[in-house]
C-alpha cells in the first residue's frame, strides 16, 4: 500500500473535518448562512484536530490525571449547577452561570489533575498500561555487613524489596571466606 498508515490518518482527519463542516451546513447551528455555517464548522473540526494531535504527545499518566480531574470538575459543577438553579431567579443570567461554573470547574479539574497525574503510578495497575515506558530501573546495592546480618533475606522475601538487588562481586567472595574478611 502506498503511504502508508500516516496517510490514512491523514485521510481520515480530513473526512472529520469535512464531516464536522457538512453537518454545519445541513443544520446551520451558528444562525449564519448555510456556506459561512460550514465554514466554521470547517474551522471547529481543524481545531479538534489540532487539538487531538497536540494530545498526541502527552505521557498517559498526564491524559488519566486529567480525565479524572475533569470528570470530578464537572461532578462538582453539577452540584454547584443545583445551588445555582434554587438560588437565582431563572433568566439567561441562571444559564450563563450554570454554563460558566461548568466551564469553569472542568477546566480547573482538567489542569490540576494533568499536573498531578505525573505522581500516578501505572505499574500499580498490574500492567494494564504495558505500553507506558518505565521509569529508570531501580537497583539496590547491597554491602556485606547486610548479607551477613540474614535481615536482608527475610525483607527481600516480603517482596517489600522493588527492583534489582545487587551484591558487588568482591562480597560475594568475602562471604566464602568470612573469617579473611576485614
Amino acid at each position: 500500500m502506498r503511504g502508508g498508515p500516516y496517510v490514512d490518518l491523514i485521510l481520515v482527519r480530513l473526512l472529520f473535518v469535512l464531516v464536522v463542516a457538512v453537518t454545519c451546513y445541513v443544520i446551520e447551528p451558528f444562525g449564519l448562512p448555510s456556506k459561512l455555517d460550514a465554514g466554521v464548522g470547517a474551522l471547529v473540526g481543524l481545531g479538534i484536530v489540532l487539538f487531538e494531535w497536540r494530545l498526541r504527545r502527552v505521557r498517559l499518566t498526564r491524559l488519566i490525571g486529567a480525565a479524572i480531574g475533569s470528570i470530578l470538575g464537572i461532578c462538582g459543577a453539577y452540584l454547584f449547577a443545583l445551588v445555582i438553579r434554587n438560588s437565582v431567579p431563572a433568566s439567561h443570567t441562571q444559564s450563563f452561570l450554570q454554563i460558566l461554573v461548568m466551564l469553569l470547574m472542568a477546566y480547573v479539574g482538567l489542569i490540576v489533575g494533568a499536573n498531578k497525574g505525573d505522581l500516578l503510578n501505572l505499574a500499580a495497575l498490574g500492567g494494564i498500561f504495558g505500553g507506558e515506558k518505565q521509569s529508570k530501573k531501580s537497583y539496590k546495592i547491597l554491602d556485606t555487613s547486610v548479607i551477613i546480618d540474614g535481615r536482608i533475606a527475610d525483607i527481600a522475601e516480603t517482596g517489600f524489596l522493588d527492583g534489582i538487588v545487587v551484591t558487588p562481586q568482591f562480597d560475594s567472595d568475602c562471604g566464602e571466606r568470612l573469617p579473611l574478611c576485614p
